[in-house]
Formats: structure tokens, sequence, C-alpha cells
């Protein structure tokens, strides 16, 4: 995007400054004319590099994303004050929402305790509900669309490929919108999506919060496709040995390949995190597993922190001193699991599917292949070792008598050649 001169005024608003800037256009803050509340303002500004019709299609996308969420009253949901035209510019204005999207955070290495990722998938299933219910399939849930204030309250943003499930010609088959890591896989197939792709969306978000890892990462955008709509992941419980039993069953169910074997609705996928959220109170061990953490973010994620983000490092490293210091908690069984997670004792984890299995099983229970033991493992390695040892022997003896024979030819031509000089 070209350099846009920062006007002074837009509709009934005076601009105060610039807040960001995306494929859309910018959003800059503005205040009332009756010096209410500031308010965020996103106007239309393409790309001049970009064709008529790219231009258009980005258009259509603005309008819609105002449309959308004009139609939404819900406190999970960024709220739309106004859309208007300005002379030739385009805009929406909308609530100015404070806090940092749970991208930002998770890039910062903020890992969440099962209790609060909980409560930000329920307030996102609130807010999907209300999107639902009105018509709109948000096509697009990621950490990036959801600003969560330093009080905790989440909001739902970025409606630009919402589909309004009535209007059929925004439902080509073929098309393919989102962001792969999140995407259904009838998403990615460019089939018809409903809301129980949001759903599925939602399931990989929880998963991330859950674990710290995203479950169908990949060096490349066609593995992350071919791993979204092929792959099951690791159990959750692999990255976090706290959490409950009942975790595992509830993320696979929203990201079932089928939609049909997932939850029908927002509701349904909410009410069941909360009967999760009301049994654990009953359990011995409710503290520690509701405070459950997964295991440390990657070294790279605090290293690559910007430079400029001194408070966000020193706050990264308060959560690591506070992880330091965490002392271990009793776990279910007879074995002690931190809460910051790792593998579970007597678990053998399927290399295939991630299926967490009872160390006496041959065959994992969910995909039925073989389960290689850590001993099987060493002795394979082991195994490997000696017969390359004995290789190496082998070698060594028949470089020696390589060796033995070339000195001998060596001997024997020198003493013919002095023979026949005598």
């Amino acid at each position: 995007m070209v350099a846009v001169q920062q006007p002074d005024r837009i509709g009934d608003y005076t601009i105060i400054s610039q807040l960001g800037k995306g494929s859309m256009g910018i959003v800059y803050e503005g205040q009332p004319a009756d010096g209410g509340d500031t308010v965020a303002i996103k106007v239309f500004y393409p790309d001049p590099a970009l064709s008529k019709e790219e231009t258009r299609n980005l258009l259509d996308r603005f309008e819609r994303e105002g449309n959308s969420l004009s139609r939404i009253r819900q406190d999970n949901v960024v709220k739309v004050l106004e859309a208007g035209t300005d002379g030739e510019r385009e805009f929406i204005v909308m609530e100015k929402l404070e806090g940092y999207n749970l991208k930002e955070l998770l890039e910062l290495g903020t890992r969440f305790t099962l209790s609060e990722t909980i409560e930000i998938i329920l307030q996102l299933l609130a807010g999907l509900s209300a999107c639902h219910n009105g018509g709109i399939v948000h096509r697009d849930i990621k950490p990036a669309n959801l600003i969560r204030s330093s009080a905790g309250e989440v909001k739902l943003t970025d409606f630009g490929i919402a589909r309004v499930v009535t209007d059929q010609t925004l439902t080509r088959e073929g098309t393919i919108v989102g962001t792969p890591n999140y995407m259904s896989p009838e998403q990615i197939r460019g089939e018809e999506v409903d809301a129980r792709s949001d759903i599925f969306s939602a399931g990989a978000m929880m998963y991330e919060l859950l674990t710290g890892r995203k479950p169908f990462d990949g060096p490349d955008m066609t593995a992350i496709m071919y791993n979204v709509t092929n792959v099951h992941p690791p159990s959750p419980r692999f990255y976090n040995g706290a959490l409950p039993d009942e975790i595992e069953s509830i993320v696979f169910k929203a990201l079932a390949k089928k939609p049909d074997e997932r939850y029908e609705t927002a509701e349904s996928f909410a009410g069941v995190l909360r009967k999760l959220e009301q049994d654990l109170h009953y359990r011995d061990d409710t503290e520690a597993v509701l405070n459950a953490l997964p295991s440390a973010p990657a070294v790279d994620a605090i290293n690559n922190l910007p430079s400029s983000g001194a408070g966000a490092r020193q706050a990264t490293g308060s959560a690591w001193a506070g992880l330091q210091n965490t002392p271990p908690v009793g776990g279910t069984g007879s074995s002690s699991i931190a809460p910051t997670g790792g593998i579970i004792p007597g678990t053998v984890y399927c290399i295939d599917c991630g299926f967490a299995n009872q160390a006496d099983e041959k065959l994992c229970t969910r995909c039925m292949r073989p389960l290689l033991k850590r001993h099987e493992v060493l002795q394979m390695n082991s195994k490997q070792a000696r017969k390359m040892r004995g290789f190496s022997s082998g070698d060594k003896f028949f470089m020696t008598c390589l060796s033995i024979l070339m000195a001998g030819c060596a001997i024997l031509i020198i003493w013919l050649f002095f023979r026949h000089m005598i």
C-alpha cells in the first residue's frame, strides 16, 4: 500500500492518529463531534497496484464486514457504530478495543491455564452463537481476530470474509478463504461451509491455547493444508499432562474431519465446556487441573521478541520465573504431574496419530498401528550400533590384510630388481 496522507476528518469524526493498516485499508482513531469516547475508523484504501477486479473484491469484503457487524449486538462481537461514505472514501466506525489480540500474546510466550482457555473459548462461542443465529458464518476464526482486554473480556473482530448464509452469490464452490492453520477441511477443499466450519476453527484455537502449539502446523502452506484434511494431531495431554482426560474427546470432537461428527452448534460446544468446568470443581485436584499450563514455549519465541517490546519481554521473563518456581502437584494416579505439563508416566503415544495408550498395549487403540515403545527404540539403536561395529571390525581386518599384501608385493619387486642387477 502506498503512503496515504492522514485526513483531518472523516464524516463527523476528527482523526487523532493512525492505529494500523491491513490489506483493505487503514484504521484511525477518531473523536466524535459530540466529544464522546474515541472510536476506531476503518477506511477503505486499496493498493493501487491491484487490478480493478481485485479492488472490487476487496471492496465487496469491506462492505460485507460493515453489513455483517451492523446486524450483531453481542458483548463478545466488536460493535459497529456506523458505516458510510465520505466523498470517495468508504468507512466503518467501530468501538475502539483496548488490549492485545491472542496471536500477539502467544507470540510473546504467553501461556494460558485450562481455566483461562475455557473462559476464552466460552466467550468466543457466545459471539459465534450470536453470529450463527443471525445467519453469518465468520470463516476466519483465529487468534489474530480475538482481542482480549486486561479484564479478560474477549471480542471477535474482522468479518471481512464472513458469509451471509442466505446470499447464494457468495458461496461459490472452489473459493478458498481463511487462514490454513485454522480452516476446516471442507473450507480448504473449497466446498460449501456452514456454522460447523467455525466450530472446527474454534477447536483448533482451543488446542493451541491448551498446548502452545498449532494442531496442524507444517513447514509450508501445502503441508498445513494436507495436515488439516488428513492428519490427527497428538492429544493435548501429550503437551500438558495435567489436563483432564475429558479434554481430549472434547477437542477432537470439535476437530472432527467430517462436519456431521462435530458439535452441531456453538451452544452445544459451550454446554460441554461448562459441564466439564462444573465437574472439575468436584475433584480433589481441582486447583491444579484448572491452573495447568502447557509445556514451556520455544526459546525462539522469547529471543524473537521485538527490541521495542521491553515491557513485554519483562512480563515474559516474570512468567518464566513463575514457571521455574512452580512446585509439582499431585496428578491422577500414583505419579506426580507438574502443572507445566509433560509426558504422563506409563503412557505410550502413537507416533502416527499421537493418541495416548496404556504402556502394555501393542497396537494404538485409535489407528490400530503398532506402538513403538521406548525400550524397543533403544534395542533397535543398540542392534544397529552393534551391526555397524561389526562392519567396522571387518573393514579394519580387510584393510590390514590388504596393507600386508601390498607391502609384500613391494618387497618382492624390490628383491627381484636387485637380484637382476647382481
